[in-house]
Protein backbone atom coordinates (compact mmCIF):
# COMPACT_ATOMS: atom_id res chain seq x y z
CA UNK A 1 0.00 0.00 0.00
CA UNK A 2 1.29 3.60 -0.83
CA UNK A 3 2.48 5.90 1.76
CA UNK A 4 -0.44 8.53 2.70
CA UNK A 5 -3.13 5.85 2.02
CA UNK A 6 -5.47 3.77 4.45
CA UNK A 7 -7.15 0.73 3.35
CA UNK A 8 -9.47 -1.49 4.48
CA UNK A 9 -10.31 -4.74 3.39
CA UNK A 10 -14.07 -5.78 2.44
CA UNK A 11 -16.10 -7.52 0.26
CA UNK A 12 -18.60 -6.36 -2.51
CA UNK A 13 -22.35 -6.37 -1.35
CA UNK A 14 -23.86 -4.81 -4.30
CA UNK A 15 -22.77 -3.47 -7.95
CA UNK A 16 -24.80 -0.27 -8.59
CA UNK A 17 -25.11 1.82 -11.75
CA UNK A 18 -22.50 4.05 -10.04
CA UNK A 19 -19.80 1.85 -8.24
CA UNK A 20 -20.08 -0.39 -5.37
CA UNK A 21 -21.25 -1.34 -1.98
CA UNK A 22 -18.47 -2.96 0.35
CA UNK A 23 -18.94 -4.31 3.50
CA UNK A 24 -16.19 -3.40 5.86
CA UNK A 25 -16.51 -5.69 9.15
CA UNK A 26 -14.89 -2.99 11.74
CA UNK A 27 -12.90 -4.71 14.62
CA UNK A 28 -11.92 -3.30 17.97
CA UNK A 29 -8.40 -4.31 19.44
CA UNK A 30 -10.14 -6.88 21.43
CA UNK A 31 -12.63 -8.49 19.02
CA UNK A 32 -9.62 -10.73 17.96
CA UNK A 33 -8.60 -12.13 21.13
CA UNK A 34 -9.34 -15.44 22.16
CA UNK A 35 -11.10 -14.71 25.35
CA UNK A 36 -13.59 -12.00 23.82
CA UNK A 37 -16.54 -14.80 25.08
CA UNK A 38 -15.33 -13.88 28.26
CA UNK A 39 -15.55 -9.85 28.05
CA UNK A 40 -17.78 -7.67 27.22
CA UNK A 41 -15.64 -5.29 25.55
CA UNK A 42 -15.11 -6.62 21.87
CA UNK A 43 -17.02 -4.85 19.15
CA UNK A 44 -17.80 -5.55 15.62
CA UNK A 45 -19.69 -3.38 13.45
CA UNK A 46 -20.61 -4.31 9.65
CA UNK A 47 -20.33 -0.94 7.89
CA UNK A 48 -21.39 -0.27 3.94
CA UNK A 49 -19.17 2.09 2.16
CA UNK A 50 -19.92 3.26 -0.68
CA UNK A 51 -17.25 3.18 -3.97
CA UNK A 52 -18.37 5.51 -6.90
CA UNK A 53 -16.27 4.05 -9.78
CA UNK A 54 -16.70 4.45 -13.78
CA UNK A 55 -15.76 1.08 -14.48
CA UNK A 56 -18.95 -1.28 -12.30
CA UNK A 57 -17.46 -4.33 -14.07
CA UNK A 58 -13.94 -5.06 -12.26
CA UNK A 59 -15.44 -6.60 -9.89
CA UNK A 60 -18.71 -8.79 -8.47
CA UNK A 61 -20.81 -9.34 -5.99
CA UNK A 62 -18.89 -11.49 -3.19
CA UNK A 63 -15.47 -10.50 -4.60
CA UNK A 64 -12.70 -9.43 -1.81
CA UNK A 65 -11.50 -5.64 -2.29
CA UNK A 66 -9.96 -3.47 -0.62
CA UNK A 67 -11.03 -0.10 -0.16
CA UNK A 68 -8.30 2.73 0.07
CA UNK A 69 -8.50 6.71 0.79
CA UNK A 70 -5.96 9.28 1.48
CA UNK A 71 -4.64 9.94 5.04
CA UNK A 72 -5.91 13.71 4.61
CA UNK A 73 -9.43 12.82 4.34
CA UNK A 74 -9.19 11.19 7.65
CA UNK A 75 -7.86 14.28 8.88
CA UNK A 76 -10.27 16.20 7.55
CA UNK A 77 -13.10 14.04 8.96
CA UNK A 78 -11.76 14.68 12.55
CA UNK A 79 -11.50 18.09 12.47
CA UNK A 80 -15.28 18.11 11.08
CA UNK A 81 -16.47 16.25 13.55
CA UNK A 82 -14.19 16.52 16.42
CA UNK A 83 -12.10 19.41 16.62
CA UNK A 84 -14.44 22.58 15.40
CA UNK A 85 -17.49 21.20 17.76
CA UNK A 86 -14.64 21.41 20.76
CA UNK A 87 -13.56 24.90 19.65
CA UNK A 88 -17.62 25.90 19.42
CA UNK A 89 -17.53 24.24 22.82
CA UNK A 90 -15.23 25.71 24.65
CA UNK A 91 -15.66 29.36 22.76
CA UNK A 92 -19.43 29.49 23.55
CA UNK A 93 -18.77 28.21 27.23
CA UNK A 94 -15.91 30.48 28.18
CA UNK A 95 -17.99 34.19 26.05
CA UNK A 96 -21.02 32.82 27.92
CA UNK A 97 -19.25 32.84 31.25
CA UNK A 98 -17.48 35.78 31.04
CA UNK A 99 -20.84 37.73 30.25
CA UNK A 100 -22.37 36.15 33.89
CA UNK A 101 -24.59 34.08 32.17
CA UNK A 102 -25.95 31.15 34.69
CA UNK A 103 -24.19 27.49 34.34
CA UNK A 104 -27.98 25.91 33.01
CA UNK A 105 -28.56 28.57 30.13
CA UNK A 106 -24.50 28.29 29.49
CA UNK A 107 -24.82 24.32 29.13
CA UNK A 108 -27.75 24.89 27.22
CA UNK A 109 -26.22 27.29 24.88
CA UNK A 110 -23.32 25.05 24.15
CA UNK A 111 -25.48 21.93 23.39
CA UNK A 112 -27.57 24.14 21.01
CA UNK A 113 -24.23 25.93 19.41
CA UNK A 114 -23.24 22.24 18.67
CA UNK A 115 -26.23 21.05 17.59
CA UNK A 116 -26.81 23.85 15.30
CA UNK A 117 -23.02 22.97 13.86
CA UNK A 118 -24.00 19.37 13.24
CA UNK A 119 -27.41 20.53 11.67
CA UNK A 120 -25.58 22.45 8.79
CA UNK A 121 -22.81 19.78 8.77
CA UNK A 122 -26.06 17.19 7.91
CA UNK A 123 -27.80 19.97 5.32
CA UNK A 124 -24.18 20.43 3.61
CA UNK A 125 -23.61 16.58 3.65
CA UNK A 126 -23.56 16.00 -0.19
CA UNK A 127 -21.21 18.88 -0.60
CA UNK A 128 -18.98 17.79 2.11
CA UNK A 129 -19.31 14.07 0.54
CA UNK A 130 -17.33 15.17 -2.43
CA UNK A 131 -14.61 15.73 -0.73
CA UNK A 132 -14.36 12.48 0.31
CA UNK A 133 -13.73 9.63 -2.14
CA UNK A 134 -12.94 6.30 -1.76
CA UNK A 135 -11.13 4.03 -4.73
CA UNK A 136 -11.76 0.35 -4.70
CA UNK A 137 -8.27 -2.58 -5.88
CA UNK A 138 -8.42 -5.88 -5.65
CA UNK A 139 -7.53 -7.38 -2.12
CA UNK A 140 -3.95 -8.26 -0.85
CA UNK A 141 -3.89 -11.93 -0.34
CA UNK A 142 -1.32 -12.64 2.82
CA UNK A 143 1.23 -15.32 2.26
Amino acid sequence: MKKGVVGHDGVVSEVTATGYKVSIVSKSACAGCHAKGLCSASDMADKIIDVKSRDTSAFKVGDRVSVNMEESMGMRAVWLVYAIPAVILVTFLLYLQRLGVSELATGLAVLGAIAVYFVVLFLFRKKIGRHFNFTISPAQEDN
